[in-house]
């Protein structure tokens, strides 16, 4: 028998089901049931008997009974509008309480809502607008696309006020000037603000509710542009698969029920990243929960109102959770006692940090009264949200030993396994590409049916991220796959391997290692050095090149450092802004 016979698969032996509470098998077993999203939702709204309040926006509260009227309302103006079942329809925005009311009723309707990513370019956005006749845009972004929605195909186009769900006064104070002013007598007839929407078509009396059509792509998510080496690819997303990921969840809420009626979420994510809108929105919705939102997905915004609001499930990236702990360490020399202690489900998720850095966070954490380490996990669009989870109801114990932090155990309801170039599954503690099988997968990417086939095979989604599992079943990630620089001798090195070995040095706190977009592509590192280091900042970077003359292949090295301060710039929705620095060309100390 061969040595890759005797392997044994992850795949088959999942031990990470020992992590789950008892009862998950039954509840996994429970046929899907044939609905759409909103009617699946609605049941767990009206469960709850309105005792908690749905959304709280800006220091208003909306009830879960507001909530549904508002479904109900916008569902009567897209099929005012014309819109019928298998249409489109564009919904561009952040996430406030109107995009929730119209997401739902798009889906009520058996319209399609597309939600392109909202860190598109306009030209991009143009190849993303599918079918869609009507657009719903939010003041602010609609500037920024008005060329797409001047396109003769959209009839109807609503710009929707950030403010519209803000209270007296702030409402009045926040307002910006009506955008719609200035607008020419040419485009009176296409745009209209969402009051006059609802006056024109809102009084509709026909058939409103659509019965679900299997397979059907009854939302189009967007990835966050780290997939396809930068392009961000539109995911059709069917009914059947969204609830299944409610089923994977009620399964996984057995243990320490982090989602329990009568407790809060935070949300500042935009709804493309629907990783985080199902767990921060959506599920919480369904569960009785009360959804804080902010529409401005910044870490000073995310830290202040994680103060303010006191939620007890929060999902951010690790850059967010790293200002949120170095923000209560400067309370905390100035005599201040921040109170973690509302925390029951605190998720890192989207991009993660160093070991390092989250074992500080979870000193943080610890220190200021919280019962519950932050939860490291692992989510995709393609797969609706989570994939695997760390997340234990108490305590502090972490694995922080390796390169890459622990993302945890397989979600319920869903397999993970390690596999080489060549399709075959590794056995644990082996590093390959991460696949990914679970029933809350997308049917694939719209327009695009060469990367379904080659990302969709028997069930599997080939993810493309590169990984492990430990002898647990517990999943780490290093980072994508398509992140490597060819040496002169045909070898592949990754660029997060690069990063690692630069974090590697005591002085170095954060590092990212780029190819250039340019034409001879030289390979540079951006390092931040830990505060208070006694060396000079050249001297740091001498030393740095001359470990990695040492890791590197032959024919391989560093063109350029550049010392980046305080931290690594990140993009909107949280993660390290990898396209600045790919287009970064100045400001690089060389080393000879």
């Amino acid at each position: 028998m061969s040595e890759k016979e005797n392997i044994v698969l992850p795949s088959e032996e999942k031990r990470w089901q020992q992590y789950y509470a008892d009862g998950y098998e039954g509840m996994l077993a429970e046929e899907i049931p044939q609905q759409t999203l909103w009617k699946y939702l609605e049941r767990g709204i009206l469960n709850d008997q309105c005792h908690h309040d749905a959304l709280v926006y800006f220091g208003r509260r909306i009830s879960r009974q507001t909530l549904e009227e508002q479904v109900y309302l916008w569902g009567r103006v897209i099929r005012g509008m014309g819109l019928k079942e298998g249409d489109e329809l564009l919904l561009f925005g952040p996430t406030l309480p109107e995009f929730i009311y119209i997401m739902l009723a798009a889906d009520m309707t058996g319209v399609t809502a597309n939600m392109p990513n909202l860190m598109v370019t306009p030209q991009a956005l143009d190849t993303m607008i599918g079918k869609s006749r009507v657009a719903f845009v939010f003041d602010g972004l609609e500037k920024t696309i008005r060329a797409t929605l001047e396109r003769e195909q959209f009839e109807h186009v609503v710009v929707v006020s950030t403010t519209r769900s803000m209270g007296y006064p702030l409402k009045l104070i926040a307002s910006p000037l009506n955008s719609l002013r200035n607008w020419s007598q040419r485009h009176r007839a296409k745009y209209m603000t969402a009051d006059a929407a609802i006056r024109r078509f809102g009084s509709y009396e026909g058939p409103l509710e659509a019965a679900p059509v299997k397979g059907k792509a009854a939302y189009i998510f967007c990835s966050s542009g780290t997939s396809n080496k930068g392009v961000a690819n539109q995911i059709g997303m069917s009914d059947e698969a969204m609830i299944a990921m409610f089923r994977n969840a009620l399964a996984f809420n057995l243990k320490g029920n982090p989602f329990r009626d009568g407790t809060t979420s935070y949300c500042q994510l935009p709804p493309f990243v629907c990783t985080g809108f199902f767990a921060l929105v959506l599920a919480p919705l369904f569960r009785g929960m009360t959804v804080y939102l902010d529409p401005r997905p910044d870490v000073v915004h995310f830290t202040k109102n994680i103060l303010a609001f006191r939620p007890h499930v929060a999902l951010a990236t690790g850059a967010s959770w790293v200002y949120l702990a170095e923000h209560v360490d400067q309370l905390t020399k100035r005599g201040k006692k921040p109170d973690l202690s509302n925390f029951r489900f605190p998720v890192m998720g989207g991009e993660g940090c160093t070991p390092q850095a989250l074992r500080h966070i979870n000193t943080v954490m610890e220190r200021c009264g919280s019962q519950v380490a932050v939860t490291s996990g692992y989510g995709l669009s393609e797969t609706f949200s989570v994939c695997t989870v760390d997340y234990e109801p108490a305590g502090f114990e972490k694995d922080y030993s390796r390169h890459a932090v622990c993302v945890g155990y397989p979600f319920p309801g869903t397999t993970v396994g390690i596999f080489d170039e060549n399709g075959h599954e590794l056995g644990y503690n082996q590093r390959g590409e991460i696949w990914v099988k679970t029933e809350s997968l997308t049917n694939g990417y719209i327009g695009n049916p060469e990367l379904t086939q080659a990302r969709l095979r028997d069930g599997w989604l080939r993810t493309e991220d590169f990984g492990q599992l430990d002898k647990n079943g517990k999943l780490f990630i290093y980072g994508r796959m398509a992140q490597y620089i060819e040496a002169p001798g045909g070898e592949k090195v990754y660029l997060f391997d690069i990063a690692n070995r630069l974090r590697d040095d005591p002085a170095v706190k954060e590092a990212i290692a780029c190819q250039l977009q340019t034409p001879d592509s030289p390979l540079v590192a951006h390092v931040v050095l830990e505060d208070g280091i006694k060396e000079t900042e050249n001297e740091v970077l001498q030393r740095l090149d001359s470990r990695m003359a040492k890791f590197l292949p032959s024919g391989l090295r560093i063109d350029g450092y550049r010392v980046e301060h305080g931290h690594l710039r990140i993009n909107i929705v949280g993660k390290i802004d990898r396209h600045y620095y790919n287009h970064l060309l100045t400001g690089y100390t060389k080393i000879e």
